[in-house]
This record gives structure tokens, sequence and C-alpha cells, in this order.
């Protein structure tokens, strides 16, 4: 095999996103890209829309094999990887088929963070107890479905939401239970989450916020209770049962890391990576939420998407080691995040709780589901939550990112940039007339 390649392992969104930024004049002679699904390469945002039967398989797969022979990439499914010689270069598939590489990338992402707990800590799940993380997650759950009376969904974050929703969807009647008296806590705040939780409970979906469940009482394949018990509640308390036919974990990732410490190459969470999302060995990157950033991960598109353009252009240069010098690294910064849930447009930015001192700016419309929030510090915006009504969330995000000061718009800040405009113009016209 061409030692001229890049090995690529993982096949979701982030090792995607790369290949998309290489285009089709890359440096490398082929492109092997190692998988461990037997799918091609989906859109795994859309797993919630395609749960709930609102989109297809098809419609989430955005490239066909005409893309791939393009761009001299071969993908290989069902192709797990055994173990990394960094050495030698060489990659090894289960299967014991090498693969030699110039330059690897390591995007394995994560896997679903399931607690330890009485029937969940032997190491062995029933099929009615499942993370909500890939497709196989899906199968599984429309496998369940002419069976499938009541489904119990732990955690609402993003991904636990929208399970919830695409459950109800399929007829099924769903409890959504959160350690957090917040929904999507990382997200949102009490006003937002109320919002969000009157929605979810107009759909027909059993909310339990400030829940800690105990542990699960499984009875073959076919039943389940979860124990649990209210937070609020004294820990002497009599522990609450809820029977239920299915049981979905969406309460966090861990990012997959073991192929990378296995091979010797540095990690904590998740694989250590420096600004040009350089692992430890020698040509070889990684990037999303297998990686780890000046002690961060990742779980979120926006900053994986600006981690993509790095990697790519790493790769690009890979034969020129003084251009790859002077290419820009990746480094934290805020990010817009655009959510969609429950039918709910949310953007959510900066530190939208704020700090002492920190002056708060509300417009609220609960009854329509409408609510924003500015959080202003010295006369700048350093958080946004827009709920609802999101068509100047971009125009607050700029003016976040670029430090603006707003104190001559500070009046009508909060109804959004036409206001805005029209109050610079006004105050324009004033002092021309007193010139």
């Amino acid at each position: 095999m061409n030692s001229n390649s890049l090995v690529v392992i993982g096949n979701g969104m982030a090792s995607n996103r790369v290949l998309e930024e290489l285009g089709k004049d890359h440096p490398f002679d082929a492109i092997h890209v190692l998988s461990d699904e037997h799918l091609s390469h989906y859109n795994r945002i859309m797993l919630s829309p395609l749960l709930a039967d609102e989109t297809t398989l098809d419609a989430i797969t955005p490239h066909d094999a005409d893309w791939y022979q393009q761009r001299r990439i071969t993908v290989h499914l069902n192709t797990p990887v055994a173990r990394i010689d960094t050495r030698q270069k060489i990659v090894v598939a289960g299967n014991n088929e090498p693969f030699s590489y110039h330059a690897l990338l390591i995007a394995t992402g994560s896997r679903s963070a399931i607690p330890a707990m009485p029937g969940t800590d032997n190491g062995t799940l029933p099929d009615n107890v499942l993370g909500f993380r890939t497709m196989s997650d899906v199968d599984a759950m429309l496998a369940a479905l002419p069976t499938l009376k009541h489904a119990t969904v732990i955690g609402a974050g993003l991904l636990g939401v929208e399970a919830a929703v695409g459950l109800k969807a399929q007829g099924v009647d769903v409890t959504l239970m959160h350690r957090n008296p917040i929904l999507m806590n990382r997200q949102l705040d009490a006003t937002a989450s109320g919002i969000l939780q009157r929605e979810l409970e107009q759909r027909g979906i059993d909310v339990r916020t400030g829940v800690s469940p105990q542990g699960l009482d499984l009875t073959g394949n076919s039943a389940t209770a979860v124990q649990y018990r209210l937070r609020s509640e004294p820990a002497e308390a009599a522990v609450k049962t809820l029977n239920t036919d299915l049981v979905v974990f969406a309460t966090g990732i861990l990012p997959n890391r073991e192929l990378a410490s296995a091979a010797g190459i540095d990690t904590q969470r998740g694989i250590c990576v420096n600004e040009r999302m350089e692992a430890s060995a020698e040509d070889v990157y990684s990037l999303g939420e297998c990686c780890e950033f000046e002690g961060l991960t990742y779980g979120l598109v926006a900053p994986i998407w600006e981690q993509a353009k790095v990697v790519a252009a790493g790769l690009l240069s890979i034969n020129d080691p003084s251009g790859k010098s002077q290419l820009s690294g990746y480094a934290e910064q805020e990010h817009l995040t655009k959510l969609k849930v429950s039918g709910v447009d949310i953007h959510s930015m900066g530190q939208f709780e704020p700090s002492d001192n920190d002056q708060i700016i509300q417009l609220q419309d609960l009854k329509s589901g409408i609510y924003k929030k500015l959080v202003i510090r010295e006369q700048q915006i350093v958080g946004v939550l827009c709920v609802g009504d999101v068509l100047d969330s971009s125009w607050y995000f700029d003016l976040l990112s670029h430090n603006a000061d707003i104190s001559a718009i500070r009046t009508n800040l909060i109804f959004g940039k036409g206001y805005c405009e029209d109050d610079t113009s006004k105050a324009g016209t004033q002092e021309d007339n007193a010139a």
C-alpha cells in the first residue's frame, strides 16, 4: 500500500468535515477512512428527525460514491481498528489488514456516558437500555416500536430532549428525567427552561426535573423499572419507581481515547492536541469529541468545524515544514450555538448567567414563548440568550465577538438591530443640525 496515504480513523462528522476542507487537490495519493459502522457517513445531528420519521437515511447521507472517488478516498466500512504503530506508521485493522500512513487523523468521536448504578454496572446492558449517539441506537429504538408503550429518557441535555421528542412523535409515552432543575442547563437559564418544558409538556411528554436515578430493576429484555429519588427530598425518603419498557441514557459523553492511549499517544480525558491539532506522535492529528485541547473536550459542532479547518490546513502543507509553521492554530473563542428543540428556536452564546456586577437586559413574552436576555459588563455584551425570537442573534454575536461598546445603543439594544440603527441615524441627524 502506498505510504503517501492519509489514514483516517472514524467516519463521523468531524472527519468528514476535514475531508470536505481538503478538497480534491490534497497532497495524498490516497485517503483511507476506517469505520467501525456498516453505513456510509451520515449527519448525526439529524438522528432525532430520523427517529421521529421526519427524514430518511438517504436524506442525511451527504456524499455519494463519485464524491469520494474524485477525492481519492476509500471508505472501509465494518473495519474497526485493532492498534496503531506510530513508529512504523501503520494502522492495523481488526482483520489484521495493515494501512501504512504518511499522516494519521484520529477522529474516533465519543460514546454515551452511562452512569454506574445497579442495573448498569455489570458491564452488559439488556437490549432495552441504550444510549443515543449512533444509527445503531436509532435502529434499536425503531425495532422496539411495535411493542413499545413507554420509554424513559434520562438526561435532558440537547440529545435527551431530542430523543424524547422523537419517541413521542412515534406515538410512545415518554418520561424525561433530569438531575438539574433546569433543562439543557448548559445552554439555558431557568426562564428559557420553563418555556421549553411547557412546550414538551404540551406535546404530552412527562418532564421530571430535580430527579436522581438510583438504579434499574431489570426483568428480562421486555420490562424495566427505573428507581429514582427527588433531589429536593431528604436522603432517607423512600425510593420511587417508574415502570417502563425502554431506557435511553443521554447523560453525557466519554471521548474514545483508548486506541490512542494504547499506542502511547498522550491522553487525559481525551486525546491531547496542541493548537495545530497535532497529537504527541509524529504526523498524527486528532479533532472532535475524542480530543482534548487545553483541558477542554467538545460536544457541539461549532468549535469542531474550526478544528477541521486547522487540521486540513496542516495536512495540505504536510510536505512543507516551513509553511506549516506559519499556519494559524486553533484557539478557543465564543460560539453562537443555534438549536431548534421541539420546534423552539434557541440561540445561546457567551456567559448567559451573569457574574457579580453584571447587568441584565431582558424582554419576555412567555405566553408567546419569546424570551431575550442580554448580559452586559462594562458597556459590552458578554452573553446572550434568545428563545423564540432569534432574528437578531447573529448581530448580537457580532457585537459580543468584537467587544463592541454598546453605550450609544443601550436603550433599544434588546429590541434588535433595526431599532438601534434608527437611534444611531437620529443621533447623527441631530448632530448635523447642531453643526
